[in-house]
């Protein structure tokens, strides 16, 4: 019986070890960019609303620029979530996120903020736009996101509220 103890403890060890190197039960990697944490050195019209939790950037008009430091924990390719409210009857509003490590751009990626509120007056239905992605490399990083009204632009004078930013590993 000792014998047979030993092979299903060794066993039970060699599948553990497999589903680990398998990836199995493996830490989600995964960095969250928050309206509190936001720099707003440039973004003179952006407010942290409301008094209390869950946050958002509001009042955001076409000059103005958010920005967050990240650390990137781990290279690789990041989805790059965008958690956003806008009143419904608009048209969708076009956004900028920039990507830039020390010295130099990384990427500038083009990203849409369709309506989602019930309506013209509704901020408060929220949904995540996530059609937007880059591969990282690990340290540090500035992401910036701002408005990008093209010329024929009409609709409502703000951009968006933000609730969050995410950078989410992709599993392999």
């Amino acid at each position: 019986m000792k014998g047979l103890g030993k092979m299903l403890l060794i066993i039970l060890a060699a599948v553990v070890m497999l589903a680990m190197l398998a990836g199995c039960g493996g830490e989600k990697v995964e960095v969250k960019l928050l309206p509190q944490d936001a720099n707003l050195e440039k973004a003179s019209d952006v407010v942290i609303e409301p008094k209390k939790a869950p946050y958002n950037l509001g009042g955001w008009l076409e000059n103005n620029e958010v920005s967050w430091k990240v650390d990137i924990p781990r290279s690789g390719m990041y989805q790059i979530l965008i958690e956003y409210s806008r009143p419904g009857n608009e048209p969708k509003a076009s956004g900028l996120l920039v990507l830039s490590s020390p010295g130099k751009e990384v990427q500038r990626l083009k990203f849409s903020a369709h309506p989602t509120g019930k309506d013209s007056g509704d901020w408060s239905v929220y949904t995540i736009n996530d059609n937007c992605g880059s591969n990282l490399e690990k340290g540090p990083l500035t992401l910036s996101i701002r408005p990008s009204f093209a010329t024929d632009y009409i609709g409502t004078e703000y951009f968006m509220n933000l609730r969050s930013v995410t950078l989410r590993l992709e599993e392999k």
